[in-house]
């Protein structure tokens, strides 16, 4: 993780600098010893992943540095000598917040909460970017039907069913066929030879059966251990 300190204090500065250099996870970038310098390099360098950045500074403190930079993904850890500052800090979502002397074992428990989040953040992303719809080609033409619309799919011998919202949609395809396209998508599951449905739209899950909409859906023996771990059920 490429990681930026900003401390006007050289002391503190230096002891933050030996933390990083001793931690594998962290590729110290830039050093800072205020903010306004901090903006001007973090508006040329987007590598970086995590700000550990002092609160009191003069001309700029370092809520004010976090005020400007509340609309970017950054990590902030901030370090300051006072606890009254803790509250507020929060208020603006920094990742933690760590009260000087320092110590390293306190140092890894901030670097472990940045490591958490950036993962989080990386997850929040790659589920953006996931399948959203398929385009299929019914009564010859070709449809897009919204992911989130799709309750379940039914085979047909060489056809599916797409049941979406209050319609249904024929296409020429086979059930692996149309597993293998919604594989991006993670609440599809094949519940049965004959269907894949939609953990959304699912309202209860009874015996062998799935109630989606009014339809009694089949769980197939061979499904069932799958599907049901994929719930996680309290």
């Amino acid at each position: 993780m490429n990681c930026m300190i900003v401390d006007d204090e050289d002391i503190s500065r230096k002891v933050v600098e030996h933390f990083v250099e001793k931690t594998e996870s962290l590729n110290l970038k830039h050093l800072c010893d205020n903010a306004i310098d901090a903006i001007n390099i973090l508006k040329k360098d987007d590598s970086i992943d995590v700000l550990f950045l002092d609160v009191e500074m003069p001309e700029m403190t370092g809520l004010e540095l976090v005020e400007a930079l509340k609309s970017t993904s950054l990590c902030i850890v901030l370090i300051t000598s006072k606890m009254e500052y803790a509250v507020e800090a929060f208020e603006y979502n920094v990742t933690d917040y760590m009260t000087k002397p320092i110590n390293y074992p306190r140092f890894l428990k901030a670097v472990d909460r940045v490591s958490e989040q950036l993962a989080k953040q990386q997850s929040e992303e790659t589920e953006e970017t996931e399948l959203s719809a398929l385009f299929v080609k019914t009564d010859y033409k070709i449809v897009k039907i919204e992911l989130h619309e799709i309750s379940y799919i039914e085979a047909l011998s060489d056809y599916v069913i797409i049941y979406a919202s209050d319609k249904k949609y024929i296409v020429h395809s086979t059930m692996k066929g149309i597993e293998k396209k919604l594989e991006p998508a993670k609440n599809f599951l094949r519940v049965h030879r004959s269907y894949i449905v939609n953990k959304q739209h699912i309202e209860s899950i009874q015996d062998l059966y799935v109630e989606i909409g009014g339809k009694s859906i089949p769980i197939g023996r061979s499904y069932k251990n799958n599907f049901m771990k994929s719930l996680n059920i309290l």
